[in-house]
C-alpha cells in the first residue's frame, strides 16, 4: 500500500509505469485516446469476424502501426486505469527487472535466504498464445513478479502495475477485465496491489467460466431433451458429439485452473512469495518466510477456488447428463437394430415356408405323366396340405425363436 501512496503519476497514466528505454522503443504516442481508439478497432474487427464466420475463435486486428514481434498488452496501474501498449519480450523483461530492484541493500547475515529467481524469457514464452493448448494453467512466482497463465488470461503482476496480454477475440474479456480491476482497486480497499490485481484476474476467470457455462448450458439441455423424447437423426447425433467435445474441453480448462489454485494453496513458500510489496519493503523477510502470516493470500485464493469449483461441478454434472443421453440414444439405436433383425428373421421364415409350397407346386406342375392328373380330389388335397405345411412351418419357427427369447 506504501507504493500506491508514493505513486508519482499525477495524471494517473499507466504508461508512466514504463521505463524511459521501453517508452523510447515504442513508436506510437500511447495516450488514453490512442488506447480507446485501438480498443474500439479491436472490438470492431472482432465483431466483424464473428459475423463472417460461425467459428468460436476470432481474430483481433492490432493497430496498423504494430511492430512485428510485439504483443498487444493491456497495462493497469495502481489506480485501475488501463491503456494498450505494444511490448516485446525484452521490453517486458526490462520492465520487470526495473520493478524488481531492491529499495535498499540487505544487511549482511549468515541466515539462509530464499533464492527467488528472476523472470526469464522462457517464463514469458509460456504466456504466448501459440503455446496455449500445450501449457497447463499455472501461477509462477518470480522476484517481484507473479506470472499468471490461465487461458484466456495471461498476465504479469508486479507490486504497482499489471500487464495483461490481450488474447484473440478479446472484446468481452477486456471489458470484464477493466470492470473487475476497477472493482478490486476501489479506494476503500487498502490491501497490497498484487493481491488486488490477483483478485481481479481470478474474478475475471471465475466470471468468464460462469458466462461460458451459462451460454452453452441452455442450448445443450434443450438438445438433450429433444434427443430423449424425439426421433434420432444423423444431424442430432453430430450435434451431440460437438456438445460433448465442447464440454470436455471446458471441463478440462476449468479443472486445470482448480488444480492450479489448489497446488498454490498447498505450497507455503509460494503463498508467502505472493507478498510482493511486503518483501520489497523488507527484503530480510526472505531469510524466514514463515515469520509472517499468509492468511490474506489464502483467503483470496480460497474464495475464488470455491467459485471455480462450483462452475466445474456444474460442468461435470452437465457432462454426465450428456453421457447419460448418449447411453440412452445408443439404447434406442440398439432397440431399433434388434427390431429390424426380428423383422428380418420373420421374413426369412416366411420365405422358407413359401419355398416349401413352391417346391410342391413345381413338382405337380411339371409336364410329365404322374397318373394323378385325372384323379378326383388330388387338387384340394395337395392345395390344403401345401398351405398347412407353409403355415405350420412359419408358426413353428416363430414359436422356436420365441422360446429362445428372440421374439418377445
Amino acid at each position: 500500500m506504501g507504493d500506491k501512496l508514493q505513486n508519482p503519476f499525477p495524471n494517473h497514466s499507466p504508461t508512466a509505469l514504463l521505463s524511459p528505454a521501453v517508452v523510447d522503443r515504442m513508436a506510437l504516442p500511447w495516450t488514453d485516446r490512442t488506447s480507446d481508439a485501438m480498443y474500439r478497432e479491436c472490438t470492431k474487427s472482432t465483431r466483424s469476424s464473428r459475423s463472417a464466420s460461425s467459428a468460436s475463435s476470432f481474430v483481433c486486428q492490432f493497430h496498423p502501426s504494430a511492430v512485428p514481434g510485439h504483443s498487444l498488452v493491456l497495462l493497469f496501474d495502481s489506480y485501475g486505469h488501463s491503456t494498450f501498449v505494444e511490448l516485446s519480450r525484452s521490453d517486458v523483461l526490462a520492465l520487470v527487472a526495473n520493478n524488481s530492484k531492491q529499495q535498499h541493500q540487505m544487511e549482511p547475515t549468515k541466515a539462509p535466504i530464499v533464492d527467488v529467481q528472476c523472470v526469464h524469457a522462457r517464463d514469458l514464452r509460456k504466456l504466448d498464445n501459440a503455446f496455449a493448448v500445450s501449457n497447463e494453467p499455472s501461477i509462477v512466482l518470480r522476484r517481484q513478479a507473479i506470472l499468471v497463465n490461465a487461458d484466456p488470461v495471461r498476465a504479469v503482476i508486479m507490486r504497482s502495475s499489471c500487464l495483461v496480454f490481450v488474447p484473440d477475440g478479446a472484446d468481452s474479456l477486456l471489458s470484464l477485465l477493466r470492470a473487475k480491476f476497477q472493482e478490486a482497486l476501489r479506494p476503500d480497499n487498502d490491501g497490497p496491489y498484487e493481491f488486488q490485481a490477483t483478485e481481479a484476474l481470478l474474478a475475471t476467470l471465475a466470471q468468464y467460466y460462469e458466462d461460458e457455462y451459462q451460454q452453452h448450458a441452455p442450448e445443450i439441455t434443450k438438445t438433450l431433451d429433444r434427443l430423449c423424447h424425439g426421433n434420432i437423426s444423423a444431424g442430432e447425433l453430430e450435434t451431440l458429439r460437438q456438445f460433448k467435445n465442447t464440454m470436455d474441453e471446458f471441463e478440462s480448462q476449468v479443472d486445470g485452473v482448480r488444480r492450479m489454485l489448489m497446488e498454490l494453496l498447498d505450497n507455503d513458500e509460494d503463498l508467502h512469495l505472493l507478498y510482493l510489496t511486503k518483501l520489497y519493503q523488507d527484503p530480510s523477510l526472505l531469510q524466514n518466510l514463515n515469520s509472517f502470516d499468509s492468511e490474506e493470500a489464502e483467503v483470496v485464493l480460497e474464495n475464488y477456488l470455491q467459485d471455480i469449483f462450483s462452475t466445474r461441478t456444474k460442468a461435470t454434472l452437465l457432462q454426465h447428463r450428456i453421457q447419460n443421453t448418449e447411453s440412452l440414444v445408443m439404447i434406442k439405436l440398439d432397440w431399433t437394430r434388434n427390431y429390424l433383425l426380428k423383422v428380418d428373421i420373420f421374413l426369412a421364415l416366411m420365405s422358407v415356408s413359401l419355398a416349401l409350397g413352391t417346391y410342391t407346386t413345381g413338382a405337380f406342375g411339371m409336364n410329365l405323366t404322374s397318373g394323378v392328373e385325372e384323379a378326383s380330389g388330388w387338387f384340394w388335397t395337395v392345395f390344403a396340405g401345401t398351405a398347412s405345411v407353409c403355415v405350420l412351418s412359419c408358426a413353428g419357427g416363430v414359436s422356436y425363436f420365441r422360446w429362445k427369447g428372440v421374439f418377445h
